[in-house]
């Protein structure tokens, strides 16, 4: 690989498209591909909405045009690290990370930049002819190789790590510093009740809870998703739910549920809307979601930049209102249309994917599990049971993307399948 190879990137509404040089600190002779870590971090996990992320690192991008920035300066959560975000103003989609101050020696007069693997389309392979004489076969040269996961102690369970088997690399389980955390990293907030659990995006402008399973809980009607009936291979007999079946309820099948189904998900739209590769989501019933007031922020604002701190005060219940998105007060959830009826909502201020729902089923909703927060971990294994069997939309999971972009998509999103397999089996075993 050149070492200075210029890739495609665009994000879902593709006001982000643009060329990118990928930025290597080894020489060209032993130049082959970048090492990329799956971060698990806390900020990560609130201020992305997913279970983990990952960046590659680049040159100072050519333009940061339709993008909001959240910035860290005034956030305890990053002290002294100077690190900003920037995601698309329109989808929501992460599209860069830009650190001013770091330890590396090859940081350069701009900082650290890095854009978020998902968004790679795959070498622009016209600027690399015409500008390097690079003409080699794209397939022959690796762009990126998962290193192992960081910052997975924070997690209290490992968050996604052990369901992404990352082959020959660092096994999951040690802490590693990506930089992101301060030396007191932010905690969970303990849940007030035991039937309510917490959620939040990093800046806390979106902050919800959820209740347990009730009567209510069985009222929406919904077809199976891909996580559970392939929609590419099963009859739509099937996909439709004619018996319907509360398959969001758990355990399945038991009269007194008291946790909502989660899963994986590998979909073009997914990536593209977040900007990472592996989206997880909890299924959870509209009538079990209350919003809280956003926290009060102390913050300076353009169009374009954001600087937010928040009091570290315990959350509150009171004035608690059930989730309406007609009705919710404008500037907690932007919202974007992804496809004909279907809606992703994330937060104006500091990206974070929060929802998705269609209006096929309005009152069932997907909720980005990255958010939540909870004593036990971040996969909240005492409100989630985990889908093990599939990968929702594995399939799509190298959707439009080319050569080695393409291939480390597959390559990620099998490591998860096999992940997930051999969680099930050992959780099999141990029953």
């Amino acid at each position: 690989m050149s070492q200075d190879t210029g890739i495609l990137i665009s994000c879902h509404c593709g006001a982000a498209k643009q060329t990118v040089v990928l930025r290597s600190s080894k020489s060209p002779a032993t130049l082959d591909s970048l090492d990329i870590s799956l971060c698990h971090c806390h900020a990560c996990r609130h201020t992305s909405g997913l279970l983990c992320v990952s960046y590659a690192p680049i040159y100072k991008p050519p333009s940061l045009g339709g993008l909001r920035i959240y910035s860290s300066d005034s956030s305890s959560s990053y002290p002294g690290t100077g690190l900003s975000l920037q995601f698309c103003s329109t989808c929501g989609c992460h599209i860069f990370q830009h650190r001013k101050h770091s330890n590396d020696d090859d940081e350069g007069p701009d900082g650290l930049w890095a854009v978020a693997t998902g968004i790679i389309i795959g070498r622009d392979m016209a600027r690399n002819a015409e500008e390097l004489g690079d003409t080699e076969d794209e397939g022959k040269l690796p762009l990126l190789r998962v290193t192992g996961h960081i910052d997975t102690a924070g997690t209290r369970d490992g968050g996604l790590s052990p369901f992404i088997d990352v082959g020959d690399a660092e096994e999951p389980g040690g802490l590693v510093k990506h930089g992101h955390e301060g030396a007191s990293s932010p905690h969970h907030t303990a849940s007030l009740t035991k039937d309510v659990l917490q959620a939040h995006c990093q800046c806390k402008n979106v902050r919800f809870y959820i209740t347990r399973p009730d009567a209510s809980s069985r009222l929406p009607h919904s077809g199976f998703p891909d996580l559970m009936v392939p929609f590419k291979t099963s009859p739509r007999e099937v996909v439709t739910n004619p018996r319907n079946e509360k398959w969001w309820l758990c355990p399945q099948g038991d009269p007194n549920p008291t946790k909502y189904l989660a899963g994986t998900c590998a979909c073009r739209s997914c990536r593209l809307a977040s900007g990472f590769e592996i989206q997880t989501w909890g299924f959870v019933p509209r009538s079990n979601i209350f919003f809280l007031h956003p926290s009060p922020p102390s913050f300076t604002s353009s169009a374009s930049h954001t600087t937010l701190s928040h009091s570290a005060s315990s959350p509150s219940l009171s004035g608690a209102i059930p989730l309406d998105f007609a009705t919710l007060p404008p500037g907690i959830l932007q919202s974007y249309e992804s496809s004909p009826g279907v809606l992703r909502e994330f937060c104006p201020r500091c990206g974070a994917t929060v929802f998705w729902h269609d209006r096929w089923r309005p009152d069932l909703i997907d909720v980005s599990v990255g958010l939540l927060d909870t004593p036990e971990g971040a996969r909240a294994e005492r409100w989630l049971d985990w889908w093990c069997g599939r990968v929702s939309f594995e399939e799509d999971a190298d959707n439009g993307r080319v050569g080695e972009a393409a291939k480390w998509a597959r390559g990620l999103v099998s490591g998860l399948a096999r992940g997930l397999r051999r969680w099930e089996d050992g959780r099999t075993k141990e029953s």
